[in-house]
């Protein structure tokens, strides 16, 4: 029986799509996310939908892993990697403007998860 959860369509995309490093793994995520969409209760699966959360993963990986290269890299005082080396209040309202059909709560979500996955692990 499923349980019940807050997860959202979108946040369950990303989270899956994050660990999508290859074309090759595209069918495998896809197929997992149907599953998880199912299981959660969150409609049917939207391929135009999840290739709009792809897009955004890719932009995000890519500004993400370039570290100080980034417009949005701040580099704190610490030796260590930290989530507060990206100023996220400019990309939530950068990426916010640009992907409109993502609510701003989960985007934010989504922007932590990306430096947390990207640059933090």
């Amino acid at each position: 029986m499923p349980k019940e959860t807050n997860q959202t369509y979108d946040y369950i995309c990303f989270t899956d799509l994050v660990y999508e490093s290859q074309p090759a793994q595209q069918k495998a995520i896809e197929t997992k996310l149907k599953r998880r969409l199912k299981y959660h209760k969150l409609g049917a699966y939207n391929q135009a939908r999840v290739d709009y959360i792809r897009k955004l993963k890719n932009e995000l990986c890519a500004e993400i892993t370039a570290a100080s290269a980034s417009k949005y890299y701040t580099a704190s005082e610490s030796g260590f990697a930290e989530m507060r080396d990206f100023n996220t209040a400019l990309m939530n309202d950068e990426y916010g403007a640009k992907y409109t059909e993502i609510d701003a709560d989960e985007l934010s979500a989504m922007i932590g998860f990306a430096i947390y996955s990207y640059y933090l692990r």
